[in-house]
């Protein structure tokens, strides 16, 4: 007897899905900046490998980690987002992670206070006011005007702090000292904005005008932020957050010591003298002592005391106190993976179970974004209600239409449609999960999905058309008759070539049951051959518009509707030349698809209401046009060879790559290391985490998390980005870039330097002087710490399991290499494998 929940999911009625089935731990980080150095580098290469190895050896689960302070020799970011991405990042952790998924590491630093990023219009107005009317603090009245703008767009409205860049060019100077003349002068002009600012919230609460909220957000820190979200407002702490806190008993008798002000926060009186910043370290004891103490219990809260040495809190002179905090750490977080996943295990693995499950997830996500199209739906259930009507339906459009939404919306809705009967949905988002790749795995998996709906036994031939025989002469015609079935296929087009004839689709169902397809109109001749199969009639009025339904652009007249809905869901708003301008823009396009739509919207949604209209947006007139003008400006952004690379590594995978595989392969890249460490070597050569963080977060709309080989990795959400992303990146590669890319994935894969040292060379002469490289020309080595991908492991039920990712990625990429470079390694590691080749 099946569960109830697990009968929903298999009947198509998923109202109370998960919004991801993960097969991650991700944890975030959280600590201050520079007096954690080592305790952090200390879990890059001595912890977090070994979560690594124990989370996917003993539950198949892959350990993820989020540190945005690791790697980035400061806390300052042109556009003040800083706060936005941690805080973001915290929810993505506690939305993944299936255990812990938040620590943090207190010492005596309080940790950066930045000027707010936004401060809502009325408040602002309020405190600005305030200092203007004291009469010294007129310049602070000024300085406030000239670095916060007022944003209409937002609602309700805001005051925004300028990019740093805007009036302090110089700050993204590739001159190293030019940029650290402006980073000076940006941390002056800060501190007098940030000061003044605190002022006139004192005078406002002492007023009783603003509440303490309010106030709370220009003093606490970016950490204690951090902690109220990943901790004091969180569920479940107990059994998914920790805190390690280390107190240097002797601090305060080495307030002179010249790294001491990274390890403790202090001010400096008039004659140079440092004294303790009374406020922050308030603010620090009571964080630690009674705000985390009064929601976490005692044995989530570690506790160390060491002491000073003019080196600070280092890995050799505090090599006892690194070895308990490291062995502690490791600890803690397997008890709380243990207890998390121990349900997991307890549970039979059910292939199928999980593939609808995972179908079933993305069609919630589709249906969230759907807006309109009641004349396509319309159509939809007209043929569902149709009892004379036993041939498949085939909905078409051109890519970027929104087939996927309709079809989900469909599955969705059928079963209201059909509400006076007993309806089961069977829904396959085709070529996104391995089992729905080919014809020959969907329709397999089709029929394993019918035996389970209604008891029945079946074979499970090895060709295609004794699976379709099966499944029409025998598995549908024994459905009982009182039960109905709807098999939605979303996107023919996805299957391989072979399937696109049709011959695998049965031409005509029972009664109880119906079929819908989607596909492309022009993509292989599918449309051609669904018109074939099921004896499709031009001149029937019935078979133009209830067997074959177009989903067409969109009208102009709708598109303002859609955007009106949209803003408002994201609490934002246009100016009224802003509006003119996009209004004029979708009147000249003659399709408006919703793709095309949602990449615009997703432009112009980001303009502040002061912001220049761009009038490049005009030549935009394609999904293609837009897709290559958001990938061109964040490329800007995100630094060129860095965001290149990381899309080609993602597009390259054929599913999807996981975010652990990213990392490290990009701390491969010896290319994007340079272009990321251009003024300094860092003591662990591996991309820091926040920069492929700060990429993906300006991607989310476009990127979909899914499970592929046992994985969670990340992928395109719609197949024009990948499209797009070849064309763009990929094809236009030399063959040096090439081959760096492809031996990239093949070392990630074999393990070339699992463990290992890999050389690279320091070009910049300033570099190679500084850390006093001129013996070696520069040539150095480090350990880039890549997660291990063993061929098998065992699981801790004993069971062989196979990483599928490797014995299906690794081949691929060694076909992409020249045959000098690739049949040595293909020998090694695949023909000649037995492991490999048994798998």
């Amino acid at each position: 007897m099946e569960p109830s929940y697990h009968m929903d999911v298999l009947r198509g009625r998923c109202q109370e899905l998960p919004e991801v089935r993960s097969k991650v731990v991700r944890v975030f980080v959280s600590s201050t900046f520079s007096d954690t150095l080592s305790e952090r580098d200390s879990l890059i290469d001595t912890v977090f490998p070994k979560l690594k190895d124990y989370c996917r050896e003993k539950y198949g689960l892959e350990f993820q980690y989020s540190d945005m302070r690791w790697g980035i020799q400061n806390e300052s970011a042109d556009n003040h987002g800083e706060v936005e991405i941690c805080l973001n990042e915290i929810k993505l952790c506690q939305k993944y992670s299936v255990a812990t998924n938040f620590v943090v590491l207190l010492s005596h630093r309080y940790g950066s206070r930045p000027t707010p990023a936004s401060i809502r219009a009325s408040l602002f107005e309020q405190l600005h006011q305030i200092i203007s009317s004291d009469p010294n603090l007129n310049d602070d009245a000024e300085l406030l005007s000239q670095w916060y703008q007022k944003d209409t767009n937002c609602v309700p409205a805001a005051y925004v702090l300028r990019p740093t860049s805007v009036l302090l060019p110089n700050i993204k100077s590739k001159d190293l000292h030019e940029m650290k003349q402006a980073s000076k002068e940006w941390t002056k002009i800060n501190d007098r904005i940030r000061t003044c600012l605190r002022q006139a919230a004192t005078k406002s609460l002492e007023q009783g005008q603003i509440s303490a909220s309010d106030y709370d957000d220009f003093f606490i820190s970016v950490t204690e932020k951090e902690i109220v979200n990943g901790i004091l407002s969180a569920s479940n702490v107990n059994q998914r957050t920790l805190c390690f806190l280390r107190e240097i008993e002797d601090i305060h008798s080495h307030l002179s010591d010249s790294k001491a002000s990274k390890f403790i926060d202090v001010n400096y009186s008039n004659d140079g003298e440092p004294i303790i910043d009374q406020e922050a370290e308030q603010l620090l004891t009571r964080l630690k002592h009674t705000r985390i103490p009064d929601v976490l219990q005692s044995n989530n809260i570690y506790s160390y005391k060491v002491h000073w040495t003019p080196k600070g809190i280092n890995r050799r002179d505090h090599a006892e106190y690194i070895a308990k905090f490291n062995e502690d750490f490791y600890n803690a977080i397997i008890q709380q993976i243990d207890s998390c996943a121990k349900a997991r295990i307890m549970i039979v693995s059910d292939p199928l179970h999980h593939e609808i499950l995972e179908h079933a997830i993305q069609c919630k996500t589709y249906v969230a974004k759907f807006h309109g199209r009641t004349d396509v739906l319309d159509k939809l259930e007209k043929h569902i209600k149709n009892d004379h009507e036993n041939r498949p339906c085939a909905v078409y459009g051109a890519s970027g239409c929104g087939k996927t939404s309709v079809m989900a919306k469909a599955a969705t809705e059928a079963l209201k449609w059909w509400s006076d009967r007993s309806v089961s949905v069977i829904l396959r988002f085709l070529g996104t999960t391995p089992s729905s790749s080919t014809v020959y795995k969907t329709l397999l998996s089709i029929s394993h999905h019918i035996c389970k709906l209604y008891n029945l036994s079946m074979q499970s031939y090895p060709d295609v058309q004794q699976l379709r025989h099966q499944l029409a002469n025998d598995l549908l015609i024994r459905i009982p008759d009182d039960e109905y079935l709807i098999i939605l296929l979303d996107s023919i087009d996805q299957l391989e070539t072979d399937a696109y004839d049709c011959h695998w689709l049965p031409g005509l169902f029972p009664h109880n049951v119906k079929c819908i397809v989607s596909t492309l109109p022009d993509h292989g001749n599918i449309l051609s051959s669904l018109k074939n199969i099921i004896n499709y009639n031009p001149l029937s009025p019935q078979d133009t518009e209830d067997i074959l339904i177009n989903v067409p652009a969109f009208e102009a007249s709708t598109v303002d509707l859609v955007y009106n809905d949209w803003l408002a869901m994201k609490k934002r708003s246009l100016s009224d030349e802003q509006r003119s301008f996009i209004s004029d823009l979708m009147k000249d396009q003659t399709n408006i698809l919703p793709l095309y739509m949602k990449l615009m919207f997703d432009i112009f949604s980001t303009w502040h209401s002061y912001d220049t209209i761009d009038v490049e947006l005009k030549r935009l007139k394609t999904v293609d046009d837009c897709i290559r003008y958001l990938f061109n400006r964040l490329k800007v952004i995100h630094n060129p060879i860095l965001f290149q690379r990381a899309i080609c590594y993602m597009t390259a995978c054929r599913n999807g790559i996981s975010q652990n595989e990213l990392e490290d392969v990009l701390s491969l890249d010896d290319d994007v290391l340079i272009s990321v460490f251009e003024h300094y070597i860092p003591p662990i050569r591996r991309i820091p985490g926040i920069l492929w963080t700060r990429i993906r977060n300006d991607l989310d709309e476009y990127i979909t998390e899914k499970e592929v080989d046992d994985s969670s990795v990340i992928y395109w959400y719609h197949r024009r980005f990948i499209e797009v992303a070849n064309a763009q990146y990929i094809s236009k590669m030399n063959s040096s870039e090439r081959t760096v890319i492809f031996e990239n994935m093949v070392d990630l894969y074999k393990e070339t330097w699992k463990g290992k040292n890999k050389p690279f060379k320091i070009y910049d002469p300033k570099l190679v002087t500084k850390y006093n490289l001129d013996g070696s020309n520069g040539e150095i080595q480090a350990n880039r710490f890549t997660t291990s991908q063993p061929i098998e492991f065992i699981d801790a039920n004993g069971r062989v399991q196979f990483n599928k990712r490797k014995l299906n990625e690794l081949p691929q990429f060694l076909g992409q290499l020249t045959t000098n470079l690739s049949i040595p390694i293909a020998a090694d590691e695949v023909f000649f494998n037995y492991s490999f080749m048994r798998n």
